[in-house]
């Protein structure tokens, strides 16, 4: 992830990474224009870009031993996955009797091979996986079109500039297309 001295650096409000350190005048700003522009990217290409916890909840399980579609890409782990028996006790499932496709482009967990997903009360929200997901690094060319909205939107902090309305920078998009998932339907 970009950190704040990056991104002070290519705003050039400092030359050294000691002086970006030492300047904090604005740091609650530069964070939220990180943010903004991780959010902004990750819209744009339906892909996780940053290594962080998510949590799907489900009503239950497939029948037998469908697939479950996990809606992040790329998943690296799963943390945990809980399911309420029926009898309405908690239960969990180790890692180990799961199995994690990550070849698709949106990854299938499924369990392990002769095997079935365990039964679950008849109530919503019986099912909780916990997954790792997102980029361990961002890729350059993503880092690159982050860091040109941070520049354009601290410039820019108005929705309408003097010279008119100005748009995120061409240069952004263009970056991006290569990691975008496109969806159908």
């Amino acid at each position: 992830m970009i950190t704040l001295t990056r991104a002070k650096l290519h705003l050039r409000l400092a030359i050294t990474e000691e002086e970006a350190t030492a300047y904090t005048d604005e740091d609650a700003i530069i964070q939220g224009l990180i943010n903004g522009a991780y959010q902004y990217a990750e819209h744009y290409t339906q892909a996780t870009l940053t290594t962080r916890t998510k949590t799907l909840v489900l009503d239950g399980f497939p029948a037998g031993s469908d697939a479950i579609e996990l809606p992040w890409s790329p998943v690296t782990a799963i943390e945990s996955l809980e399911y309420i028996d029926p009898a309405g006790n908690e239960q969990s499932l180790d890692a180990e009797t799961l199995r994690l496709d990550t070849r698709p482009i949106y990854p299938l967990l499924a369990p392990q091979w002769g095997s079935r997903w365990p039964s679950t009360t008849d109530e919503p929200e019986s099912v909780t996986i916990t997954a790792t997901a997102g980029e361990a690094e961002t890729p350059p060319d993503v880092e690159i079109a982050i860091l040109l909205l941070i520049g354009h939107w601290y410039e820019n902090r108005e929705s309408v500039s003097s010279g008119g309305y100005q748009e995120v920078p061409m240069g952004v998009d263009m970056l991006l297309a290569p990691h975008r998932i496109h969806a159908v339907g």
